[in-house]
């Protein structure tokens, strides 16, 4: 950027900051809306976000009295949480008195609000919504590469194509003087966007101390979009570059806050009234913190029972051999389904490890001009693997579809070839979903998938195996079989289905990273590369890539081009034990999601995988909701527990981390996406309306893979639908912030919070609660220091 005035400049990206990016359709990775409010304490990004964007990170009081009523939160988990705040009041003086904060979000401190119409007449023109929309069509026209046949000219940037449309369509006025001064101001307008700021600026004489406030209000107005632009520019980030695009947004939103201003600066006019209201937001005091006490009530009546439980379990020798030893994603989906498998096969042992399998990896099509990433959404890929291009008969169909006028001609053109696939979808079958079903963004040839390991030279293999292997709980021996088990889900009609995936995979599913390691490590040039660094693996040892479907809780040991005699036999042994596995972790679904209690167990994998296959199915799985817990530690401290999937599972022993980098390595990657995961759940339900994206029914895809419009218009929504926390009668996620509980010493932690500035951030600021396994119990990390925690009881 090159301007002469670098307070504005300061201003519009530290406003852009504090918006988080929001990923693509096919690869909608769980991200944390708040993000960019990191550096603030959650406290203060709640008065934050109360006043400025009339959000806020907790529920109604009416919701917590209904909890405390019901005894899911007591009278002592409101003593802690008051102590914890440094409130002097008991629990009953607290309880008496009414909730302070007020239910509905202030007023927006926009001066495009405040002007109604020409005339002044209350009423007859809602601004905010005709920007909210203007702004939203000439975004979703600019950003469409992959749905419209017909493309916008873009020549130039996002803010000269949305001038160029302002020029043309006419200002959205009823008054025909209003239009012809609008037609004016517009053919004024600087075709720059720098220029726009210095040319609007002055004239509105907004003052520098609440500048970035009021910018980061304007980006709000289209919130999705300003999402959407930090996504583009995040990505430019992780590439080495910047992307100009939020800030050109912001120079649209400001366009119409000139365009609004009709000049006058009298004492009753709305230029006097938007600067008086902007100096007594800045002078104003935070708001109560009655809530936020409420939401710590809430979230000390979860984490207690289960740190209670927690440091009752004793710490076990690192694992020293088993018959079979499973890695499953940390996914909370993943932890009934490694209880089940412990349970059922006693010579077990299991393991969690991020779901890319440290594999940092992107594919691109041949052809295309974009890559997806299969990693988690903090890194970049390293490694780019082509793959044969989509079979050109699809694509020819596709482009057919969306081509203009093909509405009229499609069905006449299709005919009846299109009815058996309309009858299959509406009575669809009990089958197992397929690869392709499970990730469309892959062909469904499995060769195609192991392909993309072998562009890599052995060297790099080695390399990068060497360290995942005692990470993934390997560093005291190999057994007979070790099973690499990624996840995926299916949902057909889904536009989100990529959020139902594996974050870590950059939502998708995790079969291709399973493949591609099991592959390499039954090669004989990497055994030999691993054998000369200290890793001899036996030959008898068998590493298979097993995928589990998380819709319907089934195990399956996946075949591909070029297996081994001995992996495919070792696989057909042990597929049928994994479907009494996966049979035993299913039977806890039975009498949830309107399944009956008594049902059957074949029944009840029938019913699951309909859920999947159904176009009509708006839950076909509840996902990561319920999700309130992280554990990094040896399996010894969790094994015993019934943790109902709600707990994201690490393995970790520090014994084998003196230097503590493999403790940064877990804060900097799989606890934080925890902690995004966690926050977007949070958000969708704490603010559905801005961080959720309504109701499914409703989704219409925006430029092919963008993301949706609930309804025909509107901004871009972001975050999960409302069908996946709520089941029509009530939420099935409850807003808690992450209880991450580490089992190693202080001083190791110490050092690798300084290794992770983030993570410590995020601590220091309580955007999660960080908890250890001492030898007198658990302790909590509470400004700086270790102090017993806090649990009460519960029955």
């Amino acid at each position: 950027m090159t301007s002469a005035n670098p307070a504005w400049q300061a201003a519009a990206s530290s406003a852009a900051s504090r918006i988080a990016p929001s990923w693509p359709l096919d690869s909608l990775l769980a991200s944390s809306p708040y993000w960019g409010l990191r550096q603030q304490s959650f406290q203060q990004a709640h008065y934050t976000l109360h006043s400025l964007a009339g959000s806020r990170l907790h529920l109604d009081e009416a919701d917590y009295r209904r909890q405390y009523a019901a005894g899911q939160i007591s009278l002592a988990d409101l003593a802690a949480a008051l102590q914890e705040a440094g409130s002097g009041q008991t629990p009953a003086q607290w309880l008496q008195q009414g909730d302070a904060t007020p239910a509905a979000a202030p007023a927006r401190l926009l001066q495009s609000n405040w002007r109604q119409d020409a005339a002044g007449h209350a009423g007859l023109q809602n601004w905010q919504q005709v920007i909210t929309q203007q702004v939203s069509q000439c975004c979703a026209a600019w950003f469409d590469h992959d749905q419209a046949e017909w493309q916008p000219d873009r020549h130039g940037g996002l803010y000269q194509n949305w001038l160029a449309e302002m020029a043309l369509q006419p200002p959205p006025s009823p008054d025909a003087t209003e239009r012809q001064r609008l037609r004016h101001a517009i053919a004024a307008l600087p075709a720059d966007h720098h220029a726009l700021f210095q040319h609007v600026l002055p004239r509105l004489e907004a003052k520098p101390h609440w500048l970035s406030d009021w910018f980061y209000v304007l980006l709000q107005r289209n919130s999705g979009w300003a999402a959407w632009c930090r996504y583009q520019q995040w990505q430019a980030g992780l590439a080495g570059s910047d992307s100009s695009l939020p800030e050109e947004l912001l120079a649209m939103q400001l366009a119409w806050e000139y365009l609004l201003d009709n000049g006058e600066r009298g004492a009753d006019s709305h230029w006097q009234h938007w600067h008086a209201a902007w100096d007594a937001q800045v002078a104003a005091a935070p708001g109560n913190a009655r809530g936020l006490i409420w939401q710590r009530a809430a979230e000390l009546a979860r984490h207690g029972p289960l740190l209670a439980q927690l440091a009752a379990q004793p710490a076990a020798p690192a694992m020293a051999g088993s018959d079979i030893h499973a890695v499953f994603c940390i996914d909370v989906r993943s932890e009934p389904m490694r209880r089940a498998l412990e349970q059922a096969l006693p010579g077990a042992s299991s393991a969690g490890f991020a779901g890319f399998f440290g594999l940092p990896l992107a594919i691109r099509f041949a052809g295309e001009d974009h890559s997806q990433p299969r990693l988690p959404g903090l890194l970049a890929p390293s490694w780019e693997a082509i793959m044969p291009p989509l079979e050109k008969g699809l694509q020819e169909w596709g482009a057919f579809q969306r081509a203009p006028l093909s509405s009229f001609t499609l069905v006449e053109s299709a005919g009846l070839g299109k009815a058996g696939k309309l009858l299959h979808k509406a009575f669809p079958g009990k089958r197992r979903a397929t690869l392709a079903e499970l990730d469309p963004w892959l062909n469904d040839k499995d060769k195609a998938m192991v392909s993309a390991g072998r562009q890599l030279n052995t060297d790099d293999i080695v390399a990068l195996v060497e360290k995942l292997l005692p990470a993934m709980g390997l560093a005291h021996g190999f057994p007979a079989t070790v099973l690499l088990v990624g996840h995926a889900s299916h949902s057909s009609n889904n536009p989100q289905a990529s959020a139902l995936q594996c974050g870590a995979c950059g939502g998708h599913g995790g079969h291709l990273h399973v493949l591609l390691l099991s592959d390499w490590l039954q090669r004989p040039a990497v055994r030999k590369g691993l054998a000369a660094r200290g890793w001899t693996i036996p030959a008898s040892t068998v590493f298979l890539p097993v995928l589990h479907l998380t819709h319907s809780d089934e195990l399956q040991v996946l075949q591909a081009e070029g297996q081994s005699a001995l992996q495919q036999q070792r696989g057909q042994q042990l597929q049928p034990l994994l479907e009494q596995v996966a049979s035993l972790a299913r039977s806890r679904r039975a009498g949830q999601d309107d399944m009956p209690p008594t049902i059957g167990a074949d029944r009840l994998l029938a019913l699951l995988r309909q859920k999947g296959h159904h176009w009509a199915e708006t839950r076909p799985e509840w996902g990561l909701a319920g999700n309130h817990c992280f554990i990094a530690a040896p399996r010894s401290r969790s094994a015993a527990l019934d943790l109902q999937g709600r707990a994201f599972l690490q393995e970790y022993h520090w014994q084998q981390d003196p230097q503590g980098s493999q403790l940064a390595a877990i804060f900097g990657g799989p606890l934080v996406v925890a902690h995004w995961i966690n926050m977007q759940y949070f958000a969708a339900v704490a603010d559905p309306a801005r961080y959720g994206s309504g109701n499914k029914l409703l989704h219409n895809v925006v430029g092919g893979r963008i993301g949706v419009f609930e309804g025909n218009s509107g901004d871009l929504r972001i975050g999960l639908s409302m069908q996946s926390v709520h089941d029509g009668k009530q939420w099935r996620h409850a807003p808690l912030r992450l209880a991450a509980c580490i089992d190693a010493p202080a001083a190791l932690i110490a050092q690798a919070l300084q290794q992770q500035a983030e993570v410590a951030t995020l601590v220091q600021q309580r955007w999660l609660h960080l908890y250890r396994f001492a030898e007198t119990g658990m302790e909590y990390w509470s400004n700086g220091n270790w102090q017993a925690a806090t649990l009460p009881a519960h029955p």
